[in-house]
């Protein structure tokens, strides 16, 4: 009896990708050992802190990295370093920012967008421009005022224009542009491109595609900002001491990165694409669905092989009863997607996972229980 079986909390099999509600992704080995040796020793956090983004800066090629609580964590931090720098009476002020540049520009959301709401709490105001759709330029330098301290974009969003674009707006107006990159490793270049784009702080989640610890991210930037996010973060008396990042966790997250830029990208695609290649083999000809996969689509990421498999107008189920049959049966498992369109992220599988998901896939979608 595991854990869970103790809790009476149930184990699925995650075929919807390195989402939070699922726990990310499952930790690296070499993450899990590096966890342990750093459990059994004391260390100044703060010089852990310095020592550990100094050496990952070196590994992915940056001028300055930062280890957080997540990307979520990352993006509060960011919000902090562009509103208060290093200034110790700013950083001790937040999130009261009355009378400072205090606006990051952000696109229009929806309810619930705990972005936004993150960067709020280190005090920023934010401006919501275009619609929940598009945010154009336009919209961008429409919004800025002598009060705009940053602007917030999403790395790979289709519905906002790129860095390259926003780079030179962001210049003029002598503003930083903070970039979400939660899931978007791999590609491994993104690293380095965002920031070679303009981007002055990019944030990444590191319990997604890194498979370290969910409770770690990473900040990604040019020195002073970066140091600006340090000095907004544990152990330090600042807005970011809650949202605390331990010795542990930093020393899986390094082993963790050790371990994803070892691998080979190609290979590592080559293995995603033969494992959606198998799903869809196995369901390919079942009546009133089309499967496929697809490489880059803009629905999911990170960009990956994943299979996408829209229902057809004869297709007996919908969407949400085969996610539930999925999810009711043994082993139990969950599937991303949309009352028209599912999808499996083939990332998390393990080979016996695989087979599991092509086989019930394979029973529900053909009619079975």
């Amino acid at each position: 009896m595991d854990i869970y079986d103790k809790l009476g909390v149930r184990k699925v099999v995650n075929a919807q990708g390195t989402v939070t509600r699922l726990g990310g992704s499952l930790m690296s080995p070499e993450a899990y050992a590096a966890m342990a040796e750093a459990g059994r020793s004391f260390v100044f956090l703060e010089e852990l802190h310095e020592k550990a983004g100094a050496h990952i800066a070196r590994l992915v090629g940056v001028e300055a990295a930062q280890v957080c609580s997540g990307a979520a964590g990352g993006m509060v931090l960011a919000a902090a370093a562009c509103l208060a720098g290093s200034e110790r009476e700013k950083i001790w002020a937040l999130p009261d920012t009355e009378g400072w540049k205090n606006e990051i520009i952000v696109q229009k959301s929806g309810p619930g967008d705990y972005v936004n709401q993150g960067m709020r709490s280190a005090g920023a105001r934010v401006v919501e421009v275009g619609t929940v759709q598009r945010m154009e330029v336009a919209d961008i330098a429409a919004a800025l005022s002598e009060k705009t301290t940053a602007i917030q974009l999403y790395l790979g969003d289709q519905g906002q224009p790129s860095i390259a674009a926003v780079a030179p707006l962001a210049r003029q107006a002598g503003v930083s542009i903070i970039v979400d990159a939660a899931a978007e490793l791999p590609p491994r270049k993104n690293f380095t491109e965002p920031l070679a784009q303009g981007a002055d702080l990019v944030i990444f989640s590191g319990g997604k595609g890194l498979f370290g610890p969910q409770g770690t991210g990473l900040i990604l930037g040019a020195t002073p900002l970066v140091e600006a996010c340090r000095l907004n973060c544990n152990p330090h008396s600042a807005i970011g001491r809650s949202m605390k990042v331990g010795k542990e966790d930093i020393c899986a997250l390094i082993a963790a990165l050790e371990r994803f830029l070892s691998q080979d990208e190609e290979a590592e695609m080559q293995e995603y694409k033969r494992r959606a290649d198998y799903i869809v083999e196995q369901i390919g000809d079942i009546p009133g669905i089309q499967a496929q996969a697809l490489m880059a689509d803009p629905r999911a990421r990170p960009v990956i092989p994943r299979v996408y498999i829209d229902l057809q107008p004869g297709c007996a189920l919908s969407g949400a009863q085969i996610c539930n049959r999925m999810l009711d049966g043994q082993p139990p498992i969950v599937l991303g997607g949309d009352g028209t369109t599912l999808r499996v992220d083939v990332m998390m599988l393990e080979e016996w996972e695989l087979q599991a998901v092509g086989r019930r896939l394979q029973e529900v979608l053909a009619g079975g229980s």
